[in-house]
């Protein structure tokens, strides 16, 4: 399973809050099934931190949550995979953002779900399967 950008930001906040969120109930129901992020996952949570206020406190929580994650980076077939999908969106009139795109074709290209909060996104690359919460 691979997490979104929105998932990590929701476990983070939660943290913070000393709450139990609908994205750690997420993680509790995929039981032991391994978890992964994209390095644009990555790339997102630390633009993030540098943009905060408490930039130092930011980026050690980015560092605590990706530490348990494997990352996964893009290769060739994700290049080609992510061509056929920015084409087809495009030509269909219903392009997603960029880095949306970029996170669903890192799981598809691993053959992995995504799960994630904003589900309307990802639901429109073809052939990636999406779970919500």
């Amino acid at each position: 399973m691979l997490l979104d950008t929105s998932v990590c930001v929701d476990l983070m906040r939660d943290s913070s809050a000393r709450r139990h969120g609908p994205a750690h109930r997420a993680l509790e129901r995929l039981g032991n099934t391994p978890l992964s992020i994209s390095m644009f996952t990555v790339c997102e949570l630390n633009t993030a931190a540098a943009l905060s206020n408490r930039s130092e406190e930011e980026q050690r929580r980015v560092t605590d949550l990706i530490r348990h994650l494997t990352i996964l980076y893009p290769d060739t077939g994700f290049a080609v995979l992510y061509g056929e999908a920015a084409a087809a969106l495009l030509a269909a009139g219903t392009p997603i953002p960029v880095m949306d795109l970029l996170i669903g074709i890192t799981a598809k290209s691993r053959g992995l779900a995504v799960l994630t909060r904003d589900v309307h996104h990802f639901q429109r690359i073809p052939g990636l399967v999406v779970e919500g919460y």
